[in-house]
């Protein structure tokens, strides 16, 4: 419903353009109210549930203040009943006064150490717990030993010999006090250092050795309700009563105050809310985009970016010296924060050490890492790890040397590779050259040196003029396969396209060798598979029918004899795949990307009698590519591909 509604407002809205201007005029202003609002609803709902628990604490206390008034008005002191006396009520209300007497009474146990035994005989003998005119010395007993000067007090008049007996056994932690009070008391509370008295309990206690101190307290087993200890009870009971009715007025009070308090809470919270929701409808009908161009279009997004941009292209050590200062700064305000006694300005302060730990620091942080990850990097790359590459992320002027850095390592990469590529191709090449160029002259000096001699017939004549040709056009062949290669390396090759049948032109490429001796003599059956009988492309016809040619002649080189040779071409959506498939005389054990350098061949020996200078797929290859194509090879056992893929 609360969508529709929405969705019928942004429409009537566009019918006021004007209202829209408003809107967008006022975008800075709506975030600030909503910032404002937001932080006052997360603080009216914390003080909303802090009120609440409390509520529900004070319900609880004033239940249990009424329970307890509701047990002390059913009380009937006239009557023999003891059930109302609870160890803690008596914790409470007669042992905790009894232990205050006793201090009281002996300068907090002081007269212990001072005293002779006989005085504190006398001392026992006398009514200690007198509190008041109250009497506390039928429900509460006692016994007090000062274990340094092994003296006592008690209440306990019946047992002083045995106690005194017992003395130095009753002053450890044996056991033997705890079996003496255990018998004679029905509730008791014994501790070996007057911390845990009743007295140190209550957090009155100001003995200044308590651990010199044993304490025993009891409420009699044996206990008869008497009549003298009514009017004890009674003023007790009454004690309790106005205590509890006060603690009940009390908590009812400030209960009254939290249920107005949670009122006044809720609306507020209803009130921001609202607000909130009116803000926030004006910045949806405003639409998606005008609120993206709100955004980056405002003041402070302006300038913020403008002073990022600025600040990225400032100098490293000005970005260090500001780091410093900002630094500085910011603890020197935090120690006058903490030095200043005044609220008002420790506000003041906390204004800038937010906007330091919230945009400074963690930019310095950032920097520091990835000025580390840099160095790291440079070492890994010294090291000799030359793939390694560092991320080009963070402060811009970092980021400008990592990339530089990557630039240099990218250059030195390529040109270590290249050398040791150049090299390689280098010792190659004047081992092929040489071999290849080596055999048909070498054939040539000695033909002519036959063909020199008187001795000869003119049959034999006629033989080694024909091997000398032979040979001479072998070398012919193999110089212009050289200055071909070198010319397309070297760019100056000009590819001339026009619109070429490529099924045709691999059927007139077979056809051409059908006629050869080697086809023959090999008995090759080539098989053309097309996926339709014309297929037209924009090539160099001349060019291509050398890359067909030559791929042919190296599966007539290399297919072995009465085998066929597969030529297919089948439509890869944005081109052609022409695939030659042949399978080879010699074991395919070659690297497959070697194969297409140049006086590259299948036998590595070079000591076969196929002929050939290893130029033919290097030729092929590079033609192929002037024609923004890819050529690459694949085996499968003794099964030899050959693959073009040309693109429109």
């Amino acid at each position: 419903m609360c969508g529709g509604l929405a969705i019928k407002l942004k429409n009537r809205l566009e019918n006021y353009p004007r209202i829209q201007i408003i809107i967008e005029k006022g975008f800075l202003l709506i975030i600030a109210l909503l910032l404002i609002l937001f932080f006052n609803i997360f603080r009216y709902y914390c003080n909303f549930n802090n009120v609440n628990s409390n509520i529900k604490n004070m319900q609880q206390e004033k239940s249990e203040a009424e329970d307890k008034l509701s047990l002390l008005n059913n009380i009937d002191t006239e009557q023999n009943n003891l059930k109302f006396i609870t160890y803690s009520w008596w914790m409470e209300n007669l042992a905790q006064k009894a232990s205050l007497s006793i201090y009281s009474s002996t300068s907090n146990l002081n007269m212990l150490s001072k005293g002779s035994l006989d005085n504190l005989n006398k001392l026992s003998m006398s009514n200690l717990l007198l509190v008041d005119k109250n009497n506390y010395d039928n429900m509460v007993k006692f016994i007090i030993i000062d274990k340094s000067h092994g003296t006592f007090i008690t209440n306990d008049r019946d047992n002083i010999s045995y106690i005194k007996d017992k003395l130095k056994s009753f002053s450890q932690e044996n056991g033997e006090l705890y079996s003496y009070v255990s018998q004679k008391g029905k509730w008791y509370n014994i501790s070996y250092d007057s911390n845990q008295s009743p007295a140190g309990k209550s957090g009155n206690n100001s003995i200044d050795n308590s651990s010199n101190f044993v304490e025993a307290y009891w409420f009699p087993a044996n206990y008869k309700y008497e009549a003298e200890d009514i009017l004890l009870i009674k003023q007790i009971l009454s004690e309790n009563k106005a205590s509890i009715n006060k603690e009940a007025a009390s908590v009812n009070s400030s209960l009254n105050n939290m249920v107005n308090e949670k009122l006044s809470i809720t609306i507020k919270l209803a009130i921001a809310a609202a607000l909130s929701f009116i803000l926030i409808l004006l910045l949806y009908l405003l639409g998606k985009d005008n609120l993206k161009a709100c955004i980056k279009n405002n003041i402070i997004a302006k300038f913020i970016k403008i002073i990022y941009i600025w600040f990225g292209q400032r100098s490293t050590l000005f970005k260090v010296f500001f780091f410093i200062i900002s630094t500085m700064t910011v603890f020197a305000q935090i120690l006058l924060g903490f030095v200043s006694a005044s609220g008002k300005v420790i506000i003041i302060f906390l204004i800038p050490i937010l906007i330091y730990f919230v945009f400074i620091f963690p930019c310095i942080i950032k920097f520091s890492i990835y000025l580390d990850r840099i160095i790291k990097g440079t070492e890994i790359i010294t090291g000799g790890d030359i793939n390694h590459v560092i991320k080009e992320v963070g402060d811009r002027s970092l980021q400008r040397l990592a990339c530089n850095i990557n630039k240099i390592n990218k250059g030195f990469k390529v040109s270590i590779e290249d050398q040791i590529k150049n090299e390689k191709l280098k010792s190659e090449l004047v081992a092929n050259v040489s071999h290849d160029l080596k055999t048909p002259l070498t054939s040539i000096i000695n033909y002519t040196d036959i063909l020199l001699r008187e001795d000869i017939s003119e049959e034999e004549k006629v033989e080694f003029i024909k091997i000398l040709n032979r040979k001479s056009l072998k070398l012919k062949t193999l110089i212009e396969d050289l200055f071909e290669i070198s010319k397309i390396n070297s760019g100056k090759e000009e590819v001339k396209k026009e619109e070429v049948d490529v099924a045709e032109l691999l059927k007139q490429a077979i056809s051409e060798y059908s006629d050869s001796e080697l086809y023959k003599d090999k008995n090759l059956k080539f098989i053309l598979k097309t996926y339709d009988k014309k297929i037209s492309m924009y090539l160099d016809g001349n060019k291509m029918s050398r890359v067909f040619e030559n791929l042919i002649n190296n599966a007539l080189k290399y297919s072995v004899n009465n085998t066929r040779v597969y030529v297919s071409v089948d439509n890869i959506g944005k081109g052609i795949k022409i695939s030659f498939k042949n399978v080879s005389l010699t074991a395919l054990d070659f690297d497959k990307k070697e194969i297409f350098e140049r006086f590259t061949r299948g036998d590595k020996s070079r000591n076969s009698d196929i002929e050939g200078n290893g130029l033919g797929l290097a030729i092929a290859k590079s033609i192929v590519e002037l024609h923004g194509g890819i050529m690459y090879i694949d085996f499968d056992g003794d099964l030899f591909k050959v693959i073009i893929e040309l693109y429109y």
